[in-house]
């Protein structure tokens, strides 16, 4: 990785506010150089960090129930993403190791890939899936996460997401 290129995307994510068009900008800019993988990388890893520092602050204080697929999901969506069902998403299925949710809400990165002909399924899949399972990996390490990327938005009305807890 290119500690320039990092140091840009970092700069460009820091300072995102709600609309992440100039922070995908950069990451197209340096993509012409480096290709969409590595570039992605670098909001990756930003993504990835971010998370991380969030729960090093917070999860101590954090209340849990001793259920860790459902604190993974109230932790990773209620309290640190701010989504609420049913005016965000819905939960469509739940037992006590596996809760498929389905997800609306407004999103930055659908958002900013419309405008500048990013395929979701391709940034979502390389940026943001690692990020997501590293956090809720913190809560517990026996949860994994899942996206169905076939029908992830703009490709379908909603984005449908899977937290499961292993049995070790």
């Amino acid at each position: 990785m290119n500690e320039k290129y990092y140091q840009l995307v970092r700069r460009k994510f820091d300072k995102r506010g709600e609309d992440f068009t100039e922070l995908f900008q950069a990451v197209l800019s340096i993509a012409d150089e480096t290709g969409l993988d590595e570039a992605l990388q670098y909001l990756e890893r930003c993504r990835i960090e971010k998370r991380l520092s969030w729960l090093d602050k917070n999860l101590e204080h954090l209340e849990k129930t001793g259920n860790p697929l459902d604190d993974g999901y109230r932790i990773f969506y209620q309290v640190y993403l701010g989504l609420s069902t049913p005016e965000d998403g819905e939960i469509i299925e739940r037992t006590d190791t596996r809760m498929l949710t389905r997800w609306w809400n407004r999103c930055p990165t659908l958002e900013a890939c419309k405008k500048l002909g990013l395929d979701t399924r391709e940034v979502c899949r390389k940026a943001q899936h690692k990020p997501v399972q590293v956090f809720l990996s913190r809560i517990d390490p026996r949860l994994r996460f899942e996206r169905d990327y076939d029908r992830l938005r703009p490709h379908g009305p909603y984005c449908e997401e899977i937290i499961s807890l292993e049995e070790r």
